[in-house]
């Protein structure tokens, strides 16, 4: 069986959870869930590992994670067998509580973590039991969760010791605390009714990575590329292929996918404004994780990064409208990611 890649690196985020083995519970009653909060505080002061969201669900748990240190294996071997040890103990049994080595994705923090965290602290209610309930009654059902850090990141009197919810209440904005808090509660009331599978999970690459193609470009280069690596460690490892570093080779796959000349998606006034649309698109996707976009923007012609901006929300429109426009989109951007 293929192990799930790991890339560690300071200051990394991470999206980890664990199941039970054959899906059975890993916590018997509350005084289980207690304890098992109480490892996982012990556990980030050992390792520096900050935790910045949590839910735990009878048969697995949720982690947002930052590593200070490259030390996430170190900390959740030593946290899952810690647990292990402990419910075996009192429960007079032996052998695995966990399903397999648990799963981890490096998350990019400024595009996906506040998102992520959405998505953690609405677990309790994306069970079947729950599916008929209507949005009041999901929103009651996670306010009254006891086991799940939202209710610290709503209300002052639950804020526990070991959670870090400055960083995520600072990415929803607002003039105080306060303020935050009450934004926060709306923002993730307010995905209840939104797709639940919450479709940014298509994003992950690799079976590891989610974030941007700048992003898992960057981890790629600085974390992957040219390392010796066990190849079991590594299965969709074609996902974090290396991108494009100029803007003449994102023209060139362009142009061959348009029938165009090269030279004619660098014309603000192309023929072919799709196929502009996705040149400046790519460009700005790809060459970001070398240069700021007003150096993208002046080696295209001028062209300023509030336009790069804008252009990137014109062609979401045109792409969510047109299938075959966003096939074509697709079909470009899989020259990189090797799919």
């Amino acid at each position: 069986m293929v192990r799930p890649l790991r890339i560690e690196y300071p200051g990394a985020w991470y999206h980890v959870t664990s199941r039970g083995n054959e899906k059975k519970k890993i916590y018997s009653d509350d005084q289980d869930k207690r304890r098992f909060l109480e490892i996982l505080s012990e556990t980030r002061n050992l390792y520096g590992v900050e935790v910045h969201a949590y839910v735990l669900m009878e048969n697995h748990f949720h982690l947002v994670l930052m590593t200070s240190e490259a030390n996430l294996s170190s900390f959740m071997q030593r946290f899952n067998t810690t647990y292990t040890v402990y419910y075996n103990r009192r429960h007079k049994r032996s052998g695995h509580l966990y399903q397999g080595r648990y799963k981890a994705i490096l998350i990019e923090e400024d595009n996906y973590l506040l998102e992520l965290s959405r998505y953690v602290h609405l677990n309790p209610v994306r069970i079947k039991k729950f599916s008929r309930f209507d949005i009041k009654e999901k929103r009651s059902i996670i306010r009254r969760y006891p086991w799940s850090s939202y209710i610290g990141y709503i209300r002052l009197k639950d804020r526990e010791a070991f959670v870090n919810y400055g960083k995520i209440l600072g990415m929803i904005g607002g003039r105080d605390v306060e303020e935050r808090r009450r934004r926060y509660e709306r923002f993730v009331t307010g995905g209840i009714a939104k797709d639940m599978n919450m479709a940014f999970w298509e994003d992950v690459k690799g079976q590891a990575v989610l974030g941007s193609e700048g992003f898992v470009d960057w981890v790629y280069e600085n974390y992957l590329s040219g390392h010796e690596c066990d190849r079991r460690e590594l299965p969709g490892i074609k996902d974090l292929k290396i991108g494009p570093n100029t803007p003449e080779e994102i023209a060139k796959e362009v142009a061959s996918e348009f029938g165009l000349d090269q030279a004619e998606l660098y014309e603000r006034r192309a023929q072919c404004r799709d196929a502009r649309l996705i040149f400046l698109e790519l460009c700005r996707i790809y060459l970001s994780r070398k240069m700021s976009l007003s150096e993208i923007g002046k080696g295209l012609g001028e062209i300023s990064a509030s336009a790069l901006s804008r252009n990137k929300v014109r062609l979401a429109e045109k792409v969510e409208k047109d299938p075959y426009l966003r096939h074509c989109f697709e079909k470009i951007k899989n020259v990189w990611s090797g799919s």
